[in-house]
């Protein structure tokens, strides 16, 4: 029985050698699941990429369209020709141990692929974009109207301090030329003392005219800027209008609220007042008198003070309206890729990782074929007989009773040695 085992497996194993088509990539009939499923992708990502580029493109015409066009072939041809040389004769080769084909491969995959999925994506995503480009100028939009309204209440609470600012100078002014009560040298005149005060006086007097010339225009400058500004959300919100549109009319009513703001910049004086105030908190210098300089200084630093406090934080640089936000860019919506997750990951599938998955099952079912086809796999590991191996062995004798003949299959027995 053993031996007719033996022979047995020898037999199978010696059909099976025989059997063994050669080492060859041999192609199926028809396309392939890899040629198929590339064929697809390369057709959707030339979808994709050309509604992309279409949105991103700013010109019109028969002549920009055809370049769209061309770009868009050109480069969704050399994407499918990447993959298919990648997927059909590289993978095979690194399976075979040729090293530089898989990192050829993987190289040329992941830089058509990145190139494919910015291109596709930037364009796919770019309106919501600019929606929210624009929205954020909205919000900057806002903050500069709520600070003209900050200023503008505190215009009217400086103006009458200004007012009494320039009181207090003119009677320590007409003080000083009377009785010399600041500088206390004489018995008064128009002294060094004097003469400073007098130029204090006179831009304090300036500066009170001009917060009265500019009382009525900066209500009505104030009312037109909150209904520029209202304007301005209802155009960002109003869905029924495309992007283009509504860009266009928002650029146009912030070059209205510039002008404006400009206009209002005019009749809130209190970059005026601030350095005013920082002068007064500055001082002057008499000459051969430094305790009237230090009485004259303290004076002035008092009233500076004073003006400080009532201006608060408000700044001239508050009061400048924001730019209109360019146009943004293809790379310029990659920096909102995070609001936009779903939609990358689905392009980043199409475009990069069935492709490299693609490479990667044709590199691991080549490696399998060459194991199963390998010379050293079938002199290392014997042949496991199955169900069709234990059918191809050959009958075993059997005796009338059913019983097996010993003799046959185990030998002589120690009675016929003996």
């Amino acid at each position: 029985m053993k031996g007719i085992y033996m022979s047995a497996r020898k037999r199978t194993r010696t059909n099976q050698s025989t059997e063994l088509p050669k080492l060859k990539h041999e192609r199926p009939k028809g396309k392939t699941f890899e040629e198929t499923a590339l064929l697809i992708l390369g057709l959707l990502a030339s979808v994709m990429l050309g509604i992309s580029l279409f949105t991103l493109n700013t010109e019109t015409g028969p002549l920009a369209n055809l370049k769209v066009l061309l770009i868009t072939v050109s480069a969704s041809f050399a994407a499918y020709g990447i993959n298919k040389v990648s997927v059909e004769k590289l993978a095979p080769r690194a399976a075979l141990g040729f090293r530089l084909a898989g990192f050829i491969a993987v190289l040329g995959m992941s830089v058509s692929g990145t190139g494919m999925f910015i291109g596709s994506l930037s364009g796919i995503i770019y309106p919501d974009v600019q929606l929210r480009v624009l929205d954020h100028a909205g919000h900057e939009q806002t903050a500069f109207i709520r600070s003209v309204n900050d200023a503008a209440l505190i215009s009217a609470r400086v103006a009458p301090q200004a007012q009494n600012v320039t009181e207090e100078i003119e009677t320590k002014t007409s003080c000083e030329v009377a009785s010399s009560c600041l500088s206390r040298q004489g018995n008064g005149g128009r002294g060094d003392v004097a003469i400073a005060l007098e130029g204090f006086a006179a831009q304090a007097r300036s500066i009170a005219a001009a917060f009265e010339r500019g009382a009525f225009d900066r209500e009505k400058l104030l009312a037109d800027l909150n209904e520029l500004n209202r304007d301005y959300q209802e155009i960002l919100v109003d869905a029924d209008q495309p992007i283009s549109a509504r860009r266009a009319a928002l650029q146009a009513l912030h070059s209205e609220m510039t002008q404006k703001a400009s206009a209002l910049r005019e009749a809130l004086p209190l970059t005026l007042l601030s350095g005013f105030a920082d002068e007064l908190r500055a001082g002057a210098s008499i000459a051969g008198n430094p305790a009237g300089t230090q009485r004259l200084n303290a004076f002035l630093r008092g009233l500076g003070d004073q003006l400080h406090g009532a201006l608060g934080d408000i700044e001239s640089d508050d009061l400048t309206p924001p730019e209109f936000p360019a146009r943004p860019g293809m790379l310029d919506s990659l920096r909102y890729i995070a609001d936009f997750a779903a939609i990358a990951a689905v392009i980043a599938v199409a475009e990069l990782c069935l492709p490299m998955a693609l490479f990667v099952i044709a590199y691991l079912t080549m490696v399998w074929e060459i194991e199963k086809r390998s010379p050293a796999r079938e002199d290392t590991q014997d042949v496991e007989l199955d169900f069709d191996g234990l059918i191809d062995l050959s009958p075993v004798p059997d005796r009338a009773n059913g019983a097996l003949d010993r003799r046959e299959d185990l030998g002589p027995s120690s009675r016929g040695r003996s």
